[in-house]
């Protein structure tokens, strides 16, 4: 979560987000990294970087969608997965957690676009 609530709703407002100011939101981002300023600017502490970048991810894929109305752009978090990212501490195997992905990627034309799915259900940015 982002703590600065002015930097959630620039991710957040789909109607004036563009790739352009996404790229400027996350190189203030770098910035304030470089700068050791993250706390001080209200972005978060607990695996900053992790962090921000999927919330760039989330917001870039309602951004392509929007530009890209005939497409079909979804992004999924296939759950805690255990792999060797996490020291094998996940929950789910690596079969179930492919399911979300698989399920996206066979969505028929005129499917659901611009959304986030949490394994194979839609859910809330």
């Amino acid at each position: 979560r982002i703590p600065n609530e002015q930097i959630r709703e620039e991710f957040g407002d789909l109607d004036s987000l563009t790739e352009e100011k996404l790229d400027s939101l996350v190189q203030r981002f770098l910035c304030d990294f470089k700068d050791d300023k993250l706390e001080a600017n209200g972005w978060p502490n607990m695996l900053p970087a992790y962090s921000i970048s999927k919330v760039a991810l989330n917001a870039y894929t309602r951004v392509l969608a929007k530009k890209f109305p005939t497409m079909c752009i979804n992004c999924v978090h296939p759950g805690f997965v255990k792999t060797e990212l996490n020291w094998n501490t996940g929950v789910l195997t690596v079969e179930e957690g492919a399911e979300g992905p698989v399920m996206l990627a066979l969505l028929p034309p005129n499917g659901p676009s611009g959304h986030y799915f949490h394994q194979m259900e839609m859910a809330s940015f």
